[in-house]
Order: C-alpha cells, then sequence, then structure tokens
C-alpha cells in the first residue's frame, strides 16, 4: 500500500478509534453502578423478608381469648357439657357391683368354755341308834368338792367322842370316792351307815 493511499488516513483513524474504545473499556469498572445498587436493594429486601416478624398486640393476646362472636365448646349445642369425666362416671355408675369374696376356708369352731355352776345339796335326815345324821355336800358341775355332817350323834360324851373321830374321816372318803361308796369307819358303825344313806339322798336330790 502506498503511503499516499487514500484509505490509509481513514484506516489509521478506525483503528486508532477501536484502539482507543479498548482502553477505555479496560479501564470502565466491570461491575454497573447501577446493577450493583439494584443488587443492594435485592439484598436489603431479601434481608427483611427473613427476618422473624414481631408479633403484634393483638397476635400476642392469650389463646384463651376467643373472639366475642365465637362461641366456646361448652356452649356448642349438640355436644355433652359434662366432657369425658361425666360419661366414664355414668358408665361407672351404671356397671354392676363385683361380688363379694367369700372366704371358702371353715370358720374355726367357736370354742365357749362355761364356768361350772357350785351349788350346794343337803340329803335327807337319817336316824341311827345314837342320834340323827345329816350330810350336805358342795357341788361344782357334776364333781364334789365339798361335804360336811350337819347334824350326827353327840347328846352323849361317848357319842360326841365318836363322832369327833368319824365324820371328818367320813367327809375326806367322800371326796376322794366322789360317791356314797365309802368304807366304814371303825368303831363307828352307826354313824358311817348313816352318814352314807344321808349322803346318797343328796346325790340322788342333786340328779347324780
Amino acid at each position: 500500500m502506498r503511503k499516499k493511499h487514500p484509505f490509509r488516513h481513514a484506516l489509521l483513524a478506525t483503528v486508532g478509534t477501536v484502539s482507543g474504545l479498548v482502553l477505555l473499556l479496560a479501564l470502565k469498572p466491570t461491575t454497573d453502578p447501577s446493577l450493583a445498587q439494584a443488587g443492594r436493594a435485592q439484598i436489603g429486601i431479601t434481608a427483611a423478608a427473613s427476618a422473624p416478624a414481631t408479633p403484634s398486640a393483638s397476635a400476642t393476646a392469650s389463646p384463651s381469648a376467643a373472639p366475642s362472636g365465637s362461641a366456646s365448646p361448652s356452649d356448642t349445642p349438640g355436644k355433652d357439657s359434662a366432657g369425658p369425666s361425666s360419661t366414664a362416671t355414668a358408665s361407672a355408675s351404671s356397671a354392676p357391683a363385683a361380688p363379694a369374696r367369700t372366704s371358702s376356708a371353715p370358720s374355726a369352731p367357736k370354742t365357749t368354755t362355761a364356768a361350772p355352776v357350785t351349788r350346794s345339796v343337803t340329803g335327807a335326815t337319817v336316824q341311827t341308834k345314837y342320834g340323827p345324821v345329816q350330810v350336805r355336800i358342795t357341788l361344782s358341775g357334776s364333781r364334789i368338792t365339798g361335804s360336811t355332817a350337819v347334824q350326827y350323834p353327840d347328846d352323849a360324851a361317848r357319842s360326841r367322842d365318836i363322832s369327833s373321830m368319824a365324820v371328818p374321816k367320813l367327809d375326806q372318803e367322800t371326796l376322794r370316792a366322789q360317791s356314797a361308796q365309802i368304807d366304814t369307819v371303825s368303831g363307828a358303825t352307826y354313824t358311817s351307815a348313816g352318814y352314807r344313806q344321808s349322803l346318797q339322798s343328796a346325790l340322788d336330790r342333786a340328779g347324780l
């Protein structure tokens, strides 16, 4: 190409213009200020949206404060106002009572021992050769616990001596034998015989 070519100046001008534009673009910031501002605004909106909202006075009110126009569950028609507890009580009261348990073990027999009755029985008066003899016995149930002669021969001194010796022995024999089958005291045959007869009479009266 010749130096005096008419397009040379145009080409040089074009190249200079392009070089200037390239330098301009190289020096221009990569981020458009308008785009950066728009991005910051978008970040602020996102942060505001993600922040927890402060509950208002109406939102923090107690849940138990129901709206004036709404009816409480207990006022709702068609529902039992007594609640589940009343239903449970009604079902419990209608349920039949459980039968009481009875012990199958036999009860121990009652042992009641009555105290024996103590009584005194006097036999008939028996007349002997030396005087009358009469015996009184004391019983505890059917057992003879005492025997004594309430009458015995004592008119003469001899009779009193014989009776004072024979009667105590006859009393002891009665307690030992528990019957009228007692031995005769030696030397007091009549007194012993009268004693046995009166003693048997007392036993008969006592039902023994």
